[in-house]
């Protein structure tokens, strides 16, 4: 079975701007995919200013013959053993729409594809909207962290970054020492791991979610390929408290990528060091890569 090598924005970005080969990046008995989270990033933010970039990006996973994954939800669903209440919804034909789009416009209107007949639209008003809403709420819900642990962050904190003093709060002394402990603890760990199981009911067949012997071994080993994640949504934690890291809108869908890293035939290839240097923390430096 080929290397599954799930590729962040980024990657696709530099590959369709010529930064990057994509022969640097898929190596023999790998191949290429993409989340349709990728999707909704380049959809998300398209603008008349942006669009040679999202499109060139667009062509990119085209160019690659990059594989489309489930989103995660579907994936987490199917991964925990659950029947999906319906099949996953592709989102090839937003792609071939991006990459074939004149302008933001055509794109709106609907992008004539004249030998399939076909006419291909998307809402970017929709995805906006999705990245928006979604983005925001990672910030959010990391900020409330850190000022719920983190003593005189929220007083430090201002939303307007020239209002904020250089030196970011952090824990310190016994409450990093706390913290730190907890995060090794078997409830923290189940924790985590629960959380995704939570996840794969959203799009799951009610009745196959019931409990059944047969079902035990199909669970056990899920829960160990979704430890990747936790692991790294854990360290990613440990920076935001321990380090000064504030959250970055970008990092909710560059974490997602790792609910995919369930072996070492999963990697994460991502052109921005601190998922790295996070994922050698974990413990699963082989399920990323950097380019």
């Amino acid at each position: 079975m080929a290397t599954k090598l799930i590729c962040d924005t980024n990657v696709f970005y530099n590959i369709g701007l010529g930064k990057l080969d994509a022969a640097a990046v898929e190596g023999a008995g790998e191949r290429i995919c993409y989340s349709p989270v990728v999707v909704l990033e380049l959809a998300g933010k398209w603008s008349d200013r942006t669009h040679g970039d999202r499109k060139a990006a667009s062509q990119a996973i085209l160019d690659t013959s990059a594989q489309e994954l489930p989103d995660p939800e579907s994936f987490l669903t199917t991964l925990f053993g659950y029947e999906l209440e319906e099949p996953p919804f592709s989102f090839k034909q937003a792609v071939l729409a991006m990459s074939q789009s004149v302008n933001m416009e055509d794109l709106r209107a609907g992008v004539r594809d004249y030998p399939s007949g076909l006419v291909r639209r998307v809402s970017i008003s929709a995805a906006a909207s999705w990245r928006t809403s979604t983005e925001e709420k990672w910030v959010d819900d990391m900020l409330t962290v850190m000022k719920a642990e983190i003593p005189k962050f929220e007083s430090w904190y201002e939303r307007d970054p020239a209002k904020r003093k250089p030196t970011v709060p952090r824990l310190r002394g016994k409450d990093k020492e706390s913290f730190l402990a907890g995060t090794q603890t078997f409830d923290w760990f189940m924790d985590l791991l629960s959380a995704s199981q939570y996840r794969a009911f959203g799009k799951a067949k009610r009745a196959s979610v019931a409990p059944s012997k047969e079902q035990v071994p199909v669970l056990l080993a899920a829960l160990e390929k979704a430890a990747c994640f936790g692991a790294v949504y854990t360290q990613y934690l440990i920076r935001a408290l321990t380090e000064g890291a504030l959250p970055e809108q970008n990092d909710s869908g560059d974490i997602e990528l790792f609910n995919y890293a369930i072996d070492d035939d999963h990697v994460v290839v991502t052109s921005e060091k601190k998922w790295i240097r996070m994922a050698r923390k974990a413990g699963y430096e082989s399920r990323v890569r950097q380019v």
